[in-house]
């Protein structure tokens, strides 16, 4: 029996790896369709990636990986990293002769070119584009052309092609065929989308099994690669995107208990509150109904916890803050790139607010150490650093609805303030 049992388990793989499966991919914006602009492809079993670019949203899984891709061999490119922050590096490799080329906007314009007489061989470029969104970058030598769509998750100022000598290596025909595929692999999918200047993103994990429609519900800002997703110890989930170098959760912390299954206590009276020197944590208000839109609200005992985040992330240090806010542009205007830009939650006229960044911050309000009293729903966002600031209190940053800056401020360790957390 157990002989028939593994025949029979062979010739069920063996079917299902015969059998091609496709995907075809979607995105919806606050419940209506967006186009995506691309769709990242990882396999987390074996490793490796691919990128489908718009207006293609299929994707075909067979034995030897991702199909059709030999349509694409002519000028192999390669974009590192895509999407990308300012600038890209592009590597290509030529067959000798005049090369020309042409950065576009999503629209066709041509912003910017680059034509010279280059050997045969791999080369390399550096592009940059002048806003965030989708662009196209084409390479024509010789009758042959190829277009590859680049993800600009932030503008650089000006657009601009340059080239930085030659590529140390030859480049493979195709990504595509870089990707390898076998029954049982779990694959991440990453949809892309962009309007108006501002990237959205979403994450999908499966093992796939069949053909089916995947639909990326999309937000602001770029997922995390290598995490687009976490959970606390309580099993609640977050989103997770990135900005610049760093990896930072999209939605403040919920949970109840440190990840060693510590409890942090649950704090209501004021009184109680105000005279504390150990962790606790509240609702705004004492309203459990605001957890799920605004988080809960910590003292600084227990945000400086290093058990408080998940594994493998922390809360940030002060200076951990500046590097977010230098990112964006200083601190007098990151503030409107990382609020929330929905009216339903800040109060008019939440200046500046793009989301930009995909912060999606909240005005979650703070429970005051004077006297335990909440203030500031809807007004403002407030939340800790790990840092002391040498004179008993701790640095924190707080965004208001009257402007688009990021407040720098330390203040007393009872306060009840939101957390981030960063991944290590």
């Amino acid at each position: 029996m157990q002989l028939q049992f593994g025949i029979a388990g062979l010739l069920c793989v063996s079917a299902l790896a015969a059998q091609p499966i496709v995907f075809s991919f979607n995105g919806t914006l606050n419940g209506a369709p967006i186009a995506l602009d691309s769709i990242l492809v990882m396999n987390l079993t074996q490793e490796g990636d691919t990128t489908i670019y718009f207006p293609n949203n299929v994707l075909v899984l067979s034995a030897v990986g991702m199909e059709e891709w030999e349509q694409m061999q002519a000028l192999p490119m390669h974009v590192q990293p895509n999407p990308f922050d300012g600038s890209a590096d592009v590597q290509m490799e030529v067959t000798g002769g005049e090369l020309l080329l042409t950065l576009r906007d999503a629209t066709g314009r041509v912003l910017t070119s680059y034509a010279a007489n280059m050997a045969a061989g791999g080369h390399r470029f550096k592009v940059s584009c002048d806003r965030p969104g989708v662009h196209l970058i084409t390479a024509t030598q010789g009758g042959a052309s190829r277009t590859v769509h680049l993800i600009a998750a932030e503008g650089a100022g000006g657009a601009s092609l340059s080239y930085t000598g030659e590529a140390g290596r030859a480049l493979p025909k195709e990504d595509r065929s870089l990707f390898t595929w076998a029954p049982g692999d779990q694959l991440r999918y990453i949809g892309y989308a962009s309007n108006e200047g501002v990237l959205f993103s979403d994450a999908i994990d499966e093992v796939p099994e069949s053909s089916a429609t995947r639909s990326f519900m999309v937000l602001s800002g770029a997922v995390c690669r290598n995490s687009p997703k976490l959970a606390d110890v309580d099993g609640n989930e977050y989103r997770a995107v990135q900005i610049g170098d760093q990896c930072w959760m999209a939605e403040n912390l919920r949970t109840t208990r440190y990840r060693d299954g510590a409890i942090i206590p649950h704090v209501t009276e004021n009184m109680e509150w105000i005279q504390l020197n150990s962790p606790a944590w509240c609702n705004f208000g004492n309203y459990p109904e605001n957890d799920v839109t605004y988080g809960k609200l910590y003292n600084w005992y227990a945000a400086a916890n290093p058990n408080i985040c998940p594994q493998g992330w922390h809360v940030p240090t002060d200076a951990e803050w500046t590097m977010l806010t230098d990112h964006l542009g200083g601190a007098h205007i990151a503030g409107g790139k990382m609020k929330d830009t929905g009216t339903q939650h800040w109060s008019a006229p939440n200046v500046g607010a793009t989301n930009e960044s995909g912060f999606s911050a909240l005005p979650g309000g703070d429970r005051f150490a004077n006297n335990g009293v909440f203030y500031n729903l809807g007004h403002g966002g407030f939340w800790w650093s790990s840092s002391e600031d040498g004179e008993g209190n701790a640095w924190n940053r707080l965004l208001v609805y009257f402007n688009d800056g990021v407040n720098r401020e330390h203040s007393n360790v009872r306060d009840g303030f939101c957390v981030r957390c960063l991944m290590d």
